[in-house]
């Protein structure tokens, strides 16, 4: 069996198939027909539209509501933001956008509660906190209870921290590839590697990352959104 008849078995039925450029100009000198495409901007858009249209489909009935209690324009103007992202299958903008609009949230409590003790308060003052520091602020004020700062701590260390930062080997780090093929195109010689760490392969990180975006899409902007409608549940 030639070298392009057992590239043609090993990804039957691959989505995705990751190679060294060097690699590629190799597989081309070796006679293999691996050619660049170009669409033009009109199919690449039709073609882009077909594709968000199916996956709106999906996900619509999936999406989490911000509260319509919510009276804030800009809260509710980046939660369309995140209704877009979400809905058109942008998984990891979405999840990102989802975790400022909770950070955005909390300070809005916080400058809430801080006006009412004093309405000369600044939101330059609020506008100037991380997330930490206006967590810390809202429980010393008893807004919210030692869990859930807890929950929130939690949160900012293993989600948003990591999105808003992009440290796309820190998600990936806890994921295993059961089974993962690779040739090698002088001894055509296929080796199915066990158990892959994705953490220690950084040409699986991309790959990694938009799996996870897509599996944790509706925990993580839920998560986010929920707490959007709780914090800023007040009654003055």
């Amino acid at each position: 069996m030639n070298l392009e008849e057992k590239m043609n078995e090993l990804v039957k039925g691959a989505d995705t198939i990751v190679a060294n450029p060097k690699t590629i100009v190799d597989m081309q000198k070796n006679g293999l027909a691996i050619e660049n495409t170009f669409t033009n901007y009109e199919d690449y858009i039709e073609k882009l539209l077909n594709e968000k249209k199916t996956i709106a489909k999906q996900l619509i009935h999936k999406l989490p509501r911000l509260d319509e209690n919510v009276a804030n324009s800009t809260i509710q103007a980046l939660y369309k933001e995140v209704q877009e992202c979400f809905v058109l299958g942008m998984s990891g903008a979405c999840i990102t956008l989802s975790s400022i609009l909770l950070e955005l949230a909390l300070k809005y409590r916080l400058y809430h509660e801080k006006c009412k003790g004093d309405k000369s308060s600044l939101w330059e003052q609020i506008e100037k906190l991380d997330f930490t520091r206006t967590v810390n602020q809202l429980r010393k004020m008893s807004i919210i209870s030692l869990a859930e700062k807890k929950e929130l701590d939690s949160f900012n260390a293993s989600v948003r921290n990591p999105y808003v930062h992009y440290n796309i080997q820190k998600l990936v780090s806890g994921a295993i590839f059961s089974q993962l093929k690779s040739i090698d195109i002088k001894t055509k010689k296929v080796t199915i590697h066990k158990n892959v760490k994705v953490g220690e392969k950084p040409f699986l990180w991309f790959f990694a990352k938009k799996f996870l975006d897509n599996e944790t899409l509706v925990s993580k902007a839920s998560f986010c959104i929920g707490w959007t409608n709780q914090i800023l549940r007040y009654d003055n």
